[in-house]
């Protein structure tokens, strides 16, 4: 359901709709809105917040009636002043907004130049799969000569946007940010209406290791204390996730360690992260990219991290292999799919976009510094490796759904 705060900034006369196609992706969002209003409106009693933010989704949707009135009875320069969803890459001034995308539309010369793509990310503003699907996007954007608008839809473990993608046109202006569980929802969660088979493997990009973090409040400060803490099963592991790659790490790490924790299921690591550094939740393992602020502040306690070798983003950090002396590695890929029936030449070319960006010296250099570790696999590997991935994840799941 679209938030208050996502209604505001699609309405915010910071981003221009340049085409037909961005129109359609502000309507889509307005029409959500329409949606929320019309839920609440079941409701027979609201609380004085929830009153407030009813006011306040009509008066923000009066503003997009009057927006798109004023464009309907003006000229065509008119319709360029309406507003859209968040380009990847953040405009500062209207002169260079203009001049970027000159500049893109004049390094790029494809299927894709001049158009706008949606990239629904399946998980909220801020999380690890966000921060890095905006990065890369960031540079597409120029490698492509188009426009990347990212839309968050959050809910349902990741399946909700996913399903949206699904239904969506396969013109090849639309993808979707995966990742190793996803093709398997439709046996993880109830009520996802899709198979693999729904979806277009299109290439990777990624594979980050995880972080275990312990909170403060717990008193567990290195890998020994953190093997006691889960010795009789009551131990809070806090789960980014539903059945995504957070709860097959913390089966494999009992399996390694002969331990057991008491899993707590969030909707993404932001909120768990949250929760370690309230104490709330005991453990958590966020991935590189969400974890380090709150290691900076002193919000946590860092006790591994789960690839084979340390993290150039945090060096200080010792594997939990080292700490362990087991063999073990677990990190979690990140890729794009696209619609099942999208035209293979159009997603090659997104893909090969992709490949160019992660050879890329100063992508490279950011997404260090992101905590995003770059792992590219090119369309064709990924066809074998989306279903190879997919047939490993339904057994490991099958074989521990009742834990």
């Amino acid at each position: 359901m679209l938030r208050i705060c996502e209604l505001e900034k699609t309405l915010s006369f910071r981003h221009f709709v340049k085409n037909k196609r961005e129109l359609e992706l502000f309507l889509d969002k307005l029409a959500q809105g329409l949606l929320y209003i019309g839920a609440t409106r079941k409701n027979k009693s609201f609380s004085w917040r929830e009153r407030k933010m009813k006011r306040k989704s009509l008066a923000l949707l009066m503003a997009a009636i009057t927006v798109f009135s004023a464009v309907g009875c003006g000229s065509k320069d008119a319709a360029a002043d309406t507003t859209t969803a968040e380009p990847a890459a953040e405009e500062t001034t209207e002169a260079s907004d203009d001049a970027a995308a000159a500049d893109t539309a004049s390094d790029a010369d494809g299927f894709y130049a001049g158009k706008t793509v949606e990239m629904i990310v399946p998980w909220a503003a801020g999380g690890g799969a966000d921060t890095a699907c905006r990065l890369i996007c960031s540079y597409m954007e120029k490698e492509l000569g188009c426009t990347i608008v990212i839309n968050n839809v959050t809910g349902g473990g990741g399946s909700i946007g996913l399903a949206q993608l699904t239904t969506a046109n396969p013109d090849g202006l639309t993808y979707a940010y995966f990742a190793n569980t996803d093709s398997n929802g439709d046996i993880m969660l109830e009520g996802v209406p899709y198979t693999a088979e729904d979806f277009a493997p299109v290439c990777k990009f990624a594979a980050d290791p995880h972080i275990i973090l312990a909170s403060n409040a717990s008193g567990i400060t290195d890998m020994d204390g953190l093997i006691a803490a889960g010795q009789d099963g009551t131990t809070l592991w806090g789960i980014g996730g539903a059945w995504t790659h957070w709860d097959f790490l913390k089966l494999e790490f009992e399996e390694a360690t002969g331990t057991k924790y008491k899993r707590l299921v969030y909707d993404g690591g932001a909120s768990v992260i949250t929760d370690i550094m309230n104490g709330d939740c005991t453990i958590g393992t966020p991935f590189v990219s969400e974890a380090l602020s709150a290691i900076d502040a002193g919000e946590a306690v860092p006790i591994a991290i789960t690839s084979a070798e340390r993290n150039d983003a945090c060096p200080d950090i010792p594997t939990v292999a080292e700490l362990t002396g087991k063999d073990f590695e677990s990190t979690m890929w990140r890729g794009f799919v696209a619609p099942a029936g999208t035209d293979e030449a159009a997603m090659r070319e997104f893909a090969e976009a992709v490949g160019t960006v992660c050879e890329n010296p100063e992508f490279q250099d950011a997404a260090t510094k992101a905590g995003v570790t770059v792992d590219y696999t090119d369309y064709d590997a990924f066809q074998d490796f989306y279903w190879e991935n997919h047939e490993s994840v339904k057994a490991y799941y099958e074989a521990n759904a009742n834990m």
